[in-house]
């Protein structure tokens, strides 16, 4: 059976379907890759993929290359013959999908992981994208979200079906991989931000609260781990992160394909983030690792802590909510220290080992 993995990048599926992508191999499905080629591609294709080249253009409007990128998708169908089609990342959930009317056969499943900047506020762009999921998802055999909110909102606004949706908590995380070191409380705490270097992140934020505890706590540490977007018109760029590690308020680590190995030196991972997110995949590797978390009381984010218990929420841009939870794992005892990072590790077990999200995957196909 030939099943397609299609996305707006080789990265994506590189790094956050990896795992899935190899039980399906596993499974001896044919897997091949949709997607604009990159040195993930060849990454893929090293697992057993077979490789094909997609023209997308993911942050553009201009119907021009996005007619270009729906013919582009219609030939690919036409060659590979595919039996199943796993969409993920939004362009591609939409298009993908509408390209699919002509191949009423192919089985047809989305993957909806956060909804991005054009939900978070009203306005023709919202009208426009949601009019587009509900032409695309009808032909969807089945929907999975990665969180409540955006299930229940695609529900009420009659773009899917419930029976034919379900809400997953991400895309899961490799427990064998992310997992905990040593627990060493030290005299000073490092912080750790992992994320695309977006303003929808927080990361201002998060340098803005640094550079006020730095003055009160002068030996903790934080540190931005990510990859500046510059095609993105809210990427955070070089020379505002210049400037921030210019007056020692952060350490900028750039953007590293093992995540793990950064984690095992930090004791807390940061996501203040306002976007509305699926479940973030930094969050559950953290949690994994056996790290606090600090997250706002967002969509998506709320997931993957238990305030007080495994890290502490605070307030989508909030200065002050951000600083209070800073000083609160500042001012932890070492036993509710240790207590925090193995509840971290206990949740993922419980909650986010991609296992169980690959199962999901699988009984989809075998259905």
């Amino acid at each position: 059976m030939k099943v397609v993995f299609s996305s707006n990048t080789a990265w994506y599926l590189y790094n956050f379907r990896k795992g899935t992508i190899k039980r399906f191999i596993e499974k001896e499905y044919e897997v091949v890759i949709i997607a604009p080629t990159d040195k993930y591609s060849y990454l893929l294709k090293e697992l057993g993929c077979k490789i094909n080249h997609l023209y997308i253009r993911s942050n553009s409007l201009n119907p021009v290359h996005d007619s270009v990128t729906l013919v582009h998708l219609l030939s690919l169908y036409i060659k590979i013959k595919p039996d199943i089609i796993y969409n993920f990342t939004p362009k591609i959930n939409i298009y993908s999908s509408l390209v699919s009317y002509f191949f009423p056969r192919v089985k047809v499943i989305n993957n909806i992981a956060g909804l991005g900047t054009a939900f978070i506020n009203e306005g023709m762009k919202k009208i426009f994208l949601t009019y587009l999921y509900k032409l695309s998802q009808k032909r969807a055999d089945f929907v999975f979200f990665q969180n409540n909110e955006d299930h229940n909102y695609f529900v009420k606004e009659k773009i899917v079906c419930e029976s034919k949706s379900k809400r997953i908590l991400g895309s899961g995380v490799n427990l064998d991989f992310f997992k905990p070191t040593k627990i060493n409380k030290e005299d000073h705490i490092k912080f750790l931000l992992v994320a695309r270097l977006i303003e929808q992140k927080g990361i201002r934020l998060y340098a803005e609260a640094a550079k006020i505890i730095k003055e009160k706590y002068p030996h903790v540490e934080f540190s931005l781990l990510g990859p500046i977007i510059s095609n993105n018109p809210f990427a955070i760029h070089e020379k505002e992160i210049k400037n921030w590690e210019d007056l020692g308020t952060l350490n900028y680590l750039g953007h590293s394909d093992n995540v793990a190995e950064v984690l095992i030196d930090y004791d807390c991972v940061v996501l203040p983030s306002f976007y509305r997110e699926g479940v973030p995949k930094s969050l559950l590797e953290a949690a994994a690792s056996g790290k606090i978390i600090i997250t706002t009381d967002n969509i998506g984010c709320r997931d993957a802590v238990i305030d007080g218990v495994t890290g502490f929420l605070c307030k989508p841009k909030s200065l002050e909510s951000l600083l209070e939870a800073f000083y609160k794992v500042l001012q932890l005892d070492y036993d509710s220290f240790v207590k925090m990072k193995i509840g971290a590790r206990e949740l993922a077990k419980a909650k986010f080992d991609e296992n169980i999200i690959i199962e999901e995957y699988l009984k989809t196909a075998s259905n």
